[in-house]
């Protein structure tokens, strides 16, 4: 498999993969940053999740990420989750369940170009932005995820959470000026 340069080729390509031949399609991205750029939306202090696309079999998430920005502990619904980095840098830290809470099990940081891999089997984890600036991840599921387990701090339970884009396809920025 020669290298991915498009979102378009890397779409047709997994419509034709099964899960355990995905992978190997991710450590073939070489997407340039304007592809990813047409899906990106932000919200100050927060992240927002805008899909790309969303079929039977598998689903693309851009995530945008603003400065110190974070997720909450979550799950991912038994499904395979890879996360490609974009752009900028992210902390991903995992944790174990306990009965007296949580211990982390992994911390690191995943740089431009590198992939992580997340299942539920593997624990829970959640993904901070600590870089200092905005950064951008590829969300690639197994198979679409419509609610996940998420740990609510203030009530020291998981609840279940059903998941909402920010935006679905290319967004039409209104030009400035």
């Amino acid at each position: 498999m020669s290298n991915i340069t498009s979102l378009e080729s890397l779409i047709d390509i997994f419509e034709d993969l099964d899960a355990s031949e995905q992978i190997k399609a991710l450590k073939k991205i070489d997407i340039p940053l304007n592809e990813f750029k047409k899906f990106a939306t932000w919200r100050a202090g927060d992240y927002t999740r805008n899909c790309i696309v969303r079929r039977d079999g598998f689903e693309f998430i851009l995530l945008c990420w603003d400065h110190e920005s974070t997720t909450p502990i979550h799950g991912h619904a038994n499904q395979d989750c890879w996360v490609y980095q974009v752009s900028g840098e992210i902390t991903e830290t995992r944790f174990k369940e306990e009965s007296t809470g949580f211990t982390v099990t992994n911390q690191s940081t995943i740089s431009q170009g590198e992939i992580t891999y997340m299942h539920d089997r593997m624990g829970y984890h959640k993904i901070e932005n600590t870089s200092g600036k905005r950064a951008m991840t590829l969300h690639v599921y197994a198979n679409p995820i419509d609610k996940c387990k998420v740990f609510n701090e203030e009530l020291s339970k998981f609840e279940v959470k059903e998941l909402a884009y920010d935006s679905v396809g290319e967004v039409v920025m209104a030009e400035v000026g």
